[in-house]
Parts: C-alpha cells; structure tokens; sequence
C-alpha cells in the first residue's frame, strides 16, 4: 500500500478526517470540534496533514499541530503541541506512520517554533524513536482520594454495613492533616464570566518566574475553558486586597474531577489555598476522587504532595526543538511548567 502525506484543506477534507477521527479514535469528533480545535484557536490556525492512498485516493491517516504562545525563560515564542494522531487500521505499519509524523515534524521549519511536544502512546513512542528522538520527561498524574463511598460499595453489598463503613471512612478522611499555610488576607471566590485583562496580567507578571510555561492570556483562557463546547469548567481565583494572584481551574464527571489549570504567583499559600478550595468544594459535592496532571519537573508537585495528593499513573512527553529555540536551552533538562490543559484541545 502506497501512501502519500499532503497538507489538509479542511474545507474538502473535513468531512473525511472527522470520519476517520469518530471511527478511530473519538466517537464524538465532529465538525464544531475540527473547528474550535483548528480555526477557533486565538494563538493561531491549527497545521493538519492527512495521509491519503495512492491507489485509491481514500484518506487513510491525520494528524494535526496546533499552536500555542509559550514563554521560555521569560521570552515569548510559539511552541506546537501534536494531537489527533489516527490512522486506518489497515495502515498502522511503522512506514505510515513515521512518514505522518515527519510531516508534523516540518512544522518547526516552515513557521520557525521553538519547540514541538506531544505525549505519544506507546506505538508511537516507537515512532519518535525510529526518527532519533527519546523520551524527553513524564507527565504524572496526582490523586487525591476525596470520599470512600465508590471502593466500599465494590467491596461490601449489605447496604447497612456500606453506610457505617462510608461514614467512619469519609470522617476519617476529613480529618487528615494537610499543610496549608493560612494567609487571612488571601480571598478566595468563584470566577464567573469571561476571563478579563487581569488574567493576562498576571500571566505577563510571572513570565520569568517558570523556565517554560504556556502563555495563559485572557483571550487563550476563555478559549480553552470558558467558552469550550465540549466540556464544562469551573473557575476559584485568589486576591488579595483586590489584585488577581492565582486560579485554578477544574472539570467534573460523575464521581471523579481534574484539576486542569492551576496558576499564580510562585507562593505555596496560594497554591495551597486554591486547591483546599476545590477539595471542599468538590467533597460537598460527592467526587470520590481529584485528580491533577504535572510534568515531573513541575516546581509546585511537592506542594501538591503535602495537600495529599499521591502519584498515580505517568505517560511520557516528547519535545522536539527547533531552529528559533536556540542553543542555550536544553529541553531534557530545563524546569517545565505544564499541567493537562496545555495539551492538545
């Protein structure tokens, strides 16, 4: 089987490669999300291959390389991060895949990137090995058990039993110490509405604070968070004395939540405190568990621990550099700032 990698015209080749997509790999992938992932962008237009039979001119395989505005070492530059990977099962030999990727892999040439990265499965970790790239870090995911009701109802069926169990665990679990440093001028308060200036604010004062961290504009928040069609977030801020210092932003499903975005000022008393908010406020609302997505690298995970959240699960993470990124920065090593939000959309 011959196949041939081409730029994508989303216009045409959209129906297509949300066929693909729904089929292979997301059964809810339809228009309005090629749309907001690739259009709606406000750091810019999404890069989208697809990989197409010669015989037949069927297209066979996407892949995608979206943009974002990232900070490194306080100056700003545009970093991709990869997502929607899918080819046609009938084509998942190394041969396809390695000649899509190197297609992603074009976009550091033609649009000058610092930097590509993306959190490969395990097939296509074998993918960036064949093209000379290891495994540059990890992305852990932290949890923190909020309620026992969901493990007592697997073990015990006798509902009077269950209800006894469930209420010594869950009082057991509240009284858990955790190290939050109180702070009573720190004022924590539910976000409504869109993201104002303010949230640009702060991310331009802490630029230099994080060696490589995603530019969290208030445009790019409302983006990804406020007005995202296929997910529901909620956002706490903390101020003090009326000055922004710190969000967090979270999603829920069912009996389990996420912490996606959490930022701020390089204090453990705001980052304490936001997340001691979302903790109560989720306990209250029944979620049996939280969980958070640092890199391994990530300057505030030792403060996530003494919160109590534990580790977990981990997946790898591939960064690429390129020609604008320069010398001076070395990706293995460098102090990175990502959590799940600044993954593909």
């Amino acid at each position: 089987m011959s196949v041939v990698v081409r730029p994508a015209r989303l216009d045409t080749d959209g129906g297509c490669i949300i066929k693909l997509l729904s089929t292979h790999l997301n059964a809810t992938y339809d228009r309005r999300r090629l749309e907001w992932v690739c259009c709606d962008n406000p750091e810019g237009l999404g890069r989208v291959w697809v990989s197409v039979d010669a015989t037949t001119g069927e297209i066979v395989g996407t892949a995608a390389a979206l943009s974002r505005r990232i900070y490194v070492d306080g100056e700003e530059n545009t970093a991709w991060v990869f997502g929607d990977f899918c080819l046609n099962p009938q084509y998942r030999s190394l041969g396809p895949a390695l000649q899509l990727q190197r297609a992603c892999l074009n976009v550091l040439k033609t649009n000058e990137g610092a930097f590509c990265y993306d959190f490969p499965s395990p097939s296509m970790v074998a993918v960036y090995k064949r093209l000379g790239f290891a495994i540059t870090g990890r992305m852990l995911r932290l949890a923190k058990l909020l309620r026992v009701d969901r493990k007592v109802r697997e073990i015990l069926k006798d509902p009077l039993a269950r209800r006894a169990v469930i209420a010594v665990g869950n009082t057991l679990l509240n009284l858990a110490p955790t190290k939050v440093t109180a702070d009573e001028f720190l004022e924590i308060t539910v976000h409504h509405g869109l993201c104002g200036e303010e949230f640009t604010l702060l991310a331009e004062q802490q630029r230099g604070k994080f060696e490589i961290c995603l530019q969290r504009s208030a445009e790019y928040l409302n983006w990804r968070y406020v007005n995202n069609p296929f997910a529901t977030y909620e956002i706490i801020t903390a101020r003090r004395y009326g000055q922004l210092k710190g969000y967090a932003v979270w999603t829920q499903a069912r009996e389990d939540a996420s912490v996606v975005d959490l930022f701020g000022e390089n204090n453990p008393a705001i980052v304490k405190a936001l997340l001691a908010e979302v903790v109560a406020r989720l306990t209250n609302c029944g979620v049996t568990t939280l969980s958070l997505w640092l890199n391994e690298s990530h300057p505030w995970f030792s403060w996530c621990s003494e919160m109590g959240f534990r580790q977990r699960d981990a997946v790898p993470m591939v960064c690429v550099p390129g020609p604008a990124l320069g010398k001076s920065v070395d990706l293995r090593s460098a102090k990175w700032f990502l959590m799940q939000g600044d993954r593909d959309g």
